[in-house]
């Protein structure tokens, strides 16, 4: 006999080779949570659909649709995808086997010269089944991701103020409700940086969210303490990006997000690493000024207008110099000047504004100014 003839013979009697392949199964799917009727089932449609393929035989739509539903099924139950492709060349072997039991002495280099049709049998199976298993992992990994940034999005709009959203959303984002968090907010552009970022965090077991934001990324991270946060810097080293403080708990965590995104706002055009909400709160405080930053900066500088023009930026890089280093001795170094030009200049900035730097108050009011006119 044929092989053909042989697959013929076979699939009117399938039960009895289903059920070898179970119990030849029960090893590799040990632990796994697909009953053994369903198994039973499964076995039966798949040699089936083997053997009429093998025999040239219609296939009904039952039997048809077997490879994409086992597939989908078991990524479904939580089988992983080794074992389910063992199980697959568990049912070339049965088949093989049950062909060759059942041919005549005479009709066995026949058989062998038609294994290739057996073999292309089982494949289109087994793609089928890998085809649907892989794109159901696809479509369960979306829908968590999805349930992650529903909820997400609803601690936010609750503020963090809801016990029973804040539950919610630390057991769908793997998260502990009281634990230490910050926010890391990357700007838009192509994210193959933060590859690197993800698998080191994945390596040193730090949960992790990852949200799209109209301003580009958000990603959460759980801290193991509150120093945790300055970590999140060394774990971003390289990616431009605005780290939040620290916050205790989901409850506060909404309030690190807009911090984040202040932050991010606020970085300068020439960051290429990531830079802390603490670093740059002159910024973000002009930043929030909105339509009243122009007032500041007539306020705090107009009167450099009184100066000649070709002091205003001399006198300008001075000021700005001794505001971030607060000492002339440093600033005229930096400047490669005498320390008494920088005294005479901060005296000028002084008789055209009314604003002293070299006193408290003044410093932060035109530190935020100058950050300000950044800004327009």
């Amino acid at each position: 006999m044929t092989v053909e003839e042989l697959s013929r013979e076979l699939v009117r009697d399938v039960a009895p080779l289903a059920g070898r392949f179970v119990r030849e199964l029960g090893a590799p799917y040990a632990g796994t949570v697909v009953p053994e009727e369903t198994l039973l089932a499964d076995a039966h449609r798949s040699l089936e659909l083997i053997l009429r393929l093998i025999g040239r035989l219609p296939v009904p739509e039952h039997v048809a649709g077997a490879s994409a539903e086992i597939g989908a099924a078991r990524a479904e139950a939580g089988v992983p995808l080794d074992t389910l492709l063992q199980a697959v060349r568990l049912d070339a072997r049965v088949v093989w086997d049950e062909l060759r039991l059942r041919a005549d002495p005479g009709d066995l280099p026949s058989l062998v010269a038609e294994a290739p049709r057996v073999w292309e049998a089982v494949e289109h199976h087994s793609m089928g089944i890998l085809a649907a298993y892989q794109q159901r992992v696809l479509e369960m990994a979306q829908a968590r991701q999805d349930e992650r940034a529903r909820w997400f999005a609803r601690l936010l709009e609750s503020d963090g103020r809801h016990p029973d959203i804040r539950r919610q959303a630390a057991t769908v984002l793997g998260f502990e409700e009281g634990a230490w968090f910050a926010v890391v907010a990357v700007p838009p552009g192509p994210l193959t940086a933060l590859r690197p970022v993800r698998e080191q965090l994945a390596v040193l077991g730090v949960r992790v969210h990852t949200q799209d934001w109209p301003a580009g990324s958000i990603v959460v991270l759980q801290l193991p303490t509150r120093a945790g946060a300055a970590a999140a810097e060394g774990w971003f080293r390289g990616v431009r990006c605005a780290v939040s403080p620290a916050v205790e708990g989901l409850a506060e965590l909404p309030r690190a997000v807009r911090l984040a995104e202040l932050t991010l706002y606020a970085l300068p055009p020439d960051a290429s690493g990531p830079l802390a909400t603490r670093d740059l709160w002159p910024e973000i405080a002009a930043g929030m000024l909105g339509e009243f930053r122009t007032d500041l900066v007539r306020d705090a500088l107009g009167g450099l207008g009184e100066l000649p023009a070709r002091d205003v930026a001399r006198v300008l890089e001075t000021v700005e110099r001794y505001l971030r280093t607060g000492s002339v001795a440093e600033t005229a170094r930096q400047l490669y000047c005498h320390r008494n030009t920088v005294l005479n200049r901060l005296h000028q900035f002084a008789s055209a504004t009314g604003r002293d730097v070299m006193t408290s108050a003044d410093a932060t009011v035109v530190t935020l100014a100058l950050r300000a006119r950044a800004y327009e």
